[in-house]
């Protein structure tokens, strides 16, 4: 069995693709005309990170810690009356439900325009939905009171700039 290293993104990050020989040569051939992967003493220096008492250890700090920021965020949004009827569990987004705020607030795509004003950007509920050969109008969409939220970001500063574009400087 062959194994390739490739930097993913820039920064310190590294992937391992362990598979049949060909495979990994032919996804190893593919990614280096994508990028030059990582150095090797940077391969080397990451292999102890591979020590299984690290990953859950490191697993469990990165699920506690957003664990606490999506629960910030839940208590925030309804602080704002913004409903949010599943509540994620293994992802950095919040589907949200607009539809108690005021007019034109409860409108995704105005919600978005609003915080756009104060560099919040967030994903309007009508980009998920499936409109095949745009049958519909975009105001008739059943998420148009939706938008996703990332609690990705440091949690105070979303909430900060939210409550600017719910209720105005």
């Amino acid at each position: 069995m062959h194994i390739s290293y490739r930097r993913l993104l820039l920064g310190f990050r590294v992937c391992w693709i362990v598979g049949p020989n060909q495979i990994v040569k032919m996804l190893s051939s593919a990614g280096s005309f994508l990028d030059g992967g990582a150095n090797a003493p940077l391969q080397k220096l990451s292999l102890p990170l591979m020590d299984m008492t690290f990953i859950r250890q490191d697993t469990w700090a990165l699920q506690r810690h957003f664990k606490a920021k999506r629960d910030f965020l839940l208590r925030e949004l309804a602080g704002l009356n913004i409903t949010v009827k599943w509540e994620p569990t293994a992802t950095f987004y919040v589907w949200a439900d607009l539809s108690a705020l005021p007019p034109p607030l409860d409108d995704c795509l105005v919600f978005l325009e609003e915080c756009v004003k104060v560099n919040v950007i967030i994903v309007p509920g009508v980009f998920f939905d499936i409109n095949p050969r745009n049958m519909r109008n975009l105001h008739k969409s059943k998420c148009i009171n939706f938008v996703r939220f990332s609690y990705g970001p440091a949690s105070k500063f979303i909430v900060c700039l939210l409550c600017t574009c719910v209720y105005g400087a």
